[in-house]
Parts: C-alpha cells; structure tokens; sequence
C-alpha cells in the first residue's frame, strides 16, 4: 500500500529537520499539523481538512464555515416541498385520517395527493393507470415525506389517526416559511436514513457529506452537467474512506462505480433535486431521476453561504 499524500509532505518536511529536544520536535510536528488543517486541498476542491471536518459533524453549528438565510423565500416548487405542504392540508381540511392496519395514510388519501402532486410525465412513467397506488409505500416520495414530517414533528398518530401538532397547525395559520425548510432539511440529513427503502447498502459518508455535495453543486453548478461530474468529484474526496467501506451492493458493476451510482441515487436525485437545491431540464420528478444532467437552483445561492 502506497503512503498518503499527507504522509509525502510529512516526509518533506522532516527532511534534513535536526531537533534539539523532544519538545522542540512536538512544536514542530503541531505546528505543521496545524498549518495541514487549514490549507486548501485539491481532493477537496478548495476546502481545508478542519473546514471539512466541521461540514461533517457540526453541519449547522458552525456559522465560520456555513451559514443558512432562512429570511428568504422557501423552495415551493422542490418535490419535497410540494408533498409536504399536500399533506399538511390534507390532514388539516379532513380534521386528521385514519391510519391503516401498519400505521400509514389510507390508499384513497395517497391517490389523492398523488393526483394533485404528479405531473402528466410522472403518470406515464408510472403507468398509474395500469398500476394505481394501493398503498402508501407505492409512491416513495410521498412515503419518504409522510416519514419525515412526522419525525421532524409536523404531524403524529393520536388513536390510530394522523393529525397535525402545534407545530404542524402553525403552518396553517402563518404559511410554510424557510425556517420550517431548514427544520425538514436538519430532519432529512441528521435524522432520516438516506438507505432506507432503496436496493443499496450502508454508506454513511454519502449522507454526512451532504454539505459538500452542496458545495459542490455551488461551485460548478451555473451550468448543466453530468451527475457523474459530481460523483466523480465526490469519490476524489473520500475515495480512501470508500476503499475501507465494504456495502451490502446489489449490483454487479465495479466498486467505484456502483459507489458513483449509489452517490447519484442519494445525494443527488434524491436529496439535491428532491429538496430543491438541484434540477433538471426535464420538469417531473420521476423523470429527472433519469435525466444525467443536473444544475444548481437559485435558491442554493440564496439559502447557503459558504465561507
């Protein structure tokens, strides 16, 4: 196994270094750390290690790295977005609905916010009209956002009912304004599983470098391009952690690429375009899943601020 890049410059460093003391030796070796921590790296695309540490683990408690301008105005047009806000009146204009033997929306509920969420291009992709909703987990989407708003406290089951909670009923009266987006989106990325109820396997760093994919998407997003440009850029950053991750892939690609095509399904289609921060030329959802080309929103820029 070759050395690291780190290990290289470390190595340059120590050469022809004569220390007087192991204290001066420590000085030195923390002070090169130091200055390791906070250079830009390449892998990074500009960001330094200590910036990335902070995107990883404190994504919205480090206002020196990241910041999130809930004065503007929300995505109403995201995916995530317009199922949710469905799904706030609905349950607000029947006085909360009945929940099925497993705990979900009734299937007539599901038709009905699908027939007012789906675009014509999305019906036809999903031959609704041969293969209808006949349960919640039928339309992802909107299993994935009943989930959600549920875990981020908008809604809850009372006596085998939906019903809104405060919180929830405070949509009603004030609107659905960008520090509920921001909510749902802490929700989305530190509380819901990104793995569940797809056909890949466990690989936390994809979700934990939603910020960087974020990043990315703000950096070299004012144009279309490939999803794959941001796979591809995504695995130069963590592909060592990758070589050490061994997910439960259904696929018979190689690692790296079935790794890329899993980034693409999650961090892209699913939580970029999903929530808003992302889109494609094509205007359905369903159908910009499998559209390969993808750019940034105007609202990305207006929302998040990078430092």
């Amino acid at each position: 196994m070759g050395i690291s890049n780190f290990e290289k410059r470390l190595q340059e460093f120590l050469k022809d270094k004569k220390f007087e003391s192991i204290e001066e030796a420590s000085k030195s070796l923390r002070e090169f750390i130091d200055k390791e921590n906070h250079t830009p790296l390449e892998e990074f695309c500009g960001i330094s290690p200590y910036k990335m540490m902070k995107l990883l683990y404190f994504p919205f408690n480090t206002p020196d790295v990241v910041n999130f301008d809930v004065n503007v105005s929300p995505p109403l047009d995201a995916p995530f977005v317009r199922i949710f806000i469905l799904l706030i009146n609905g349950l607000h204009k029947t006085g909360g609905i009945k929940t099925t033997i497993k705990g979900n929306l009734p299937r007539d509920f599901c038709r009905e916010l699908e027939n007012a969420y789906l675009a014509k291009e999305d019906f036809k992709f999903l031959l609704r009209e041969k293969f209808p909703i006949m349960k919640e987990e039928d339309s992802l989407e909107l299993h994935r956002v009943r989930i959600i708003t549920e875990m981020a406290g908008y809604i809850r089951k009372y006596k085998n009912r939906f019903i809104l909670t405060k919180k929830g009923e405070k949509i009603i009266i004030n609107g659905f304004r960008t520090d509920d987006y921001l909510h749902l989106v802490k929700t989305f990325t530190l509380q819901y599983n990104w793995a569940y109820y797809d056909l890949y396997g466990e690989v936390n760093i994809i979700q934990d470098s939603f910020l960087f994919t974020l990043y990315l998407l703000q950096n070299f997003g004012d144009e279309v391009r490939p999803k794959k440009f941001y796979a591809d850029k995504f695995f130069t950053a963590f592909g060592n952690i990758l070589k050490d991750t061994t997910p439960d892939l259904k696929y018979t690609l190689l690692p790296e690429e079935e790794i890329k095509n899993l980034y693409i399904h999650r961090a892209v289609d699913w939580f970029a375009i999903f929530l808003g921060f992302a889109e494609t030329p094509e205007k359905s959802f369903h159908t910009s899943i499998f559209h390969k080309d993808v750019r940034k929103t105007n609202f990305l820029d207006r929302f998040i601020k990078f430092s």
